[in-house]
């Protein structure tokens, strides 16, 4: 009986930190996110993570890009990690590869790249409140 209850206690504990799954998430990341001169909201799609245009920074841009989905296709890599994504540039009109990775500190990291990742560049995406900035989408 001994046993049993601590083979219990085991299968329990694996199963709620989601041993031989990755732990991430999209709705770790699920929220309001600035990056450069636009926010992003990014959202659980089609068992992936999207994310659209809610905010830019250019009142003449808005028109052109609010509400456009710049972000599809991240899936859960590894404990707050996220790949296999893609993000449209609006300014160059290119899609790029996307990973990203939530830090300790709160913030994002997004790769973005085409090809190889070690020739992409990193963008760091910070939370913000929803609606907070003056022309919101």
């Amino acid at each position: 009986m001994r046993q049993g209850k601590w083979a219990a206690i085991a299968i329990i504990a694996l199963a709620s930190w989601g041993v031989g799954m990755p732990s991430a998430r999209a709705s770790d990341v699920n929220g309001t996110w600035k990056i450069k001169d636009v926010v992003l909201d990014i959202f659980d799609c089609h068992s992936s993570v999207c994310g659209k245009i809610v905010w830019a920074h250019d009142p003449r841009r808005r028109p052109e890009v609010c509400g456009r989905t710049i972000v599809w296709g991240l899936t859960p890599s590894g404990p707050s990690t996220w790949t296999g994504g893609s993000i449209y540039d609006p300014d160059d009109n290119a899609t790029y590869n996307l990973s990203a990775s939530l830090e300790t500190n709160g913030t994002m990291e997004a790769r973005i790249y085409r090809g190889i990742p070690l020739f992409g560049k990193t963008e760091v995406l910070s939370r913000i409140q929803p609606r907070s900035l003056d022309g919101w989408c």
